[in-house]
């Protein structure tokens, strides 16, 4: 699967090239952190990478844990002219704040979920981007239709908005969560297979077959390492397509920041 992530990456990087030459409005992005979360530094260090090899403007606002309001978060928002996210997660007691649309680069937003809802979507959300676009390469741009997934995760961030982008497509959806019985559950029976939950070993390879698509969305460090929602037992190979972590799907979300705020400069022109 890293040889279909990696065509997947250069095809849309070389489109998001070109569709920059052709814009009139900058293309500039703010991302605001909240204190030291070990993941989030990494995120943004590669968000911000990928700005600075094209020669865009990127502005990190760094704010400390200790004094943060809610109010600040919110001024913030209010102010914005142009693209900003709020790095998740935000510490305890802070909420990304409901950005207009037309700033939003994340499509959290309740204007841009409105939009996915009734199917007018400016944007949508990078990390379901990225598992559409694994899809598409997988399966066929024009195969959606009829298509049977499992989504496993209810987040806002990536479970619903992808359900419901996958329902616009006209697939076959079924929506499962941590509390789901997982156990009695025949994923055979699914054509793809999404894993959101942020929970390692939830799911196992040994669930899988030959000729199914298994997103593994999540992010989870165990022992000192990076791992996914899915354990792999060691001595059973699946032949099912499995994305790995790191390197699947987190690489494509991240390029999807940037096709987010060329979208919103174009939308501005």
């Amino acid at each position: 699967m890293k040889s279909v992530i990696n065509t997947i990456y250069e095809s849309k990087l070389a489109e998001l090239k070109d569709k920059i030459e052709t814009l009139s409005t900058p293309v500039q992005l703010t991302i605001v952190t909240v204190g030291e979360d070990p993941a989030s530094k990494v995120y943004v260090r590669n968000k911000i990478r990928l700005f600075d090899e094209l020669g865009l403007e990127c502005h990190h606002i760094v704010l400390a844990e200790e004094g943060t309001s809610q109010s600040d978060l919110d001024m913030l928002a209010e102010k914005a002219e142009h693209p900003i996210l709020f790095q998740l997660p935000l510490p305890s007691g802070l909420i990304a704040p409901d950005l207009p649309a037309a700033v939003d680069v994340d499509g959290f937003g309740s204007e841009a979920l409105g939009h996915l809802v009734l199917g007018q979507n400016a944007v949508l959300p990078c990390t379901v981007q990225a598992t559409i676009d694994i899809i598409t390469a997988h399966c066929g741009e024009y195969n959606f239709p009829g298509l049977k997934v499992a989504v496993v995760g209810r987040s806002n961030i990536v479970g619903k908005p992808l359900a419901i982008e996958l329902i616009n497509r006209q697939s076959t959806v079924a929506s499962f969560n941590s509390r789901s019985d997982l156990v009695a559950v025949d994923w055979n029976k699914y054509d793809v297979i999404v894993v959101a939950t942020g929970a390692h070993g939830i799911l196992d390879n040994s669930q899988f077959i030959e000729g199914q698509l298994i997103i593994d969305v999540g992010i989870n460090r165990v022992d000192g390492k990076l791992v996914g929602d899915i354990k792999h037992h060691d001595g059973i190979f699946s032949e099912a397509a499995i994305t790995p972590v790191p390197g699947g799907v987190g690489r494509l979300t991240c390029l999807h920041v940037l096709g987010n705020v060329i979208k919103l400069a174009d939308c501005s022109r």
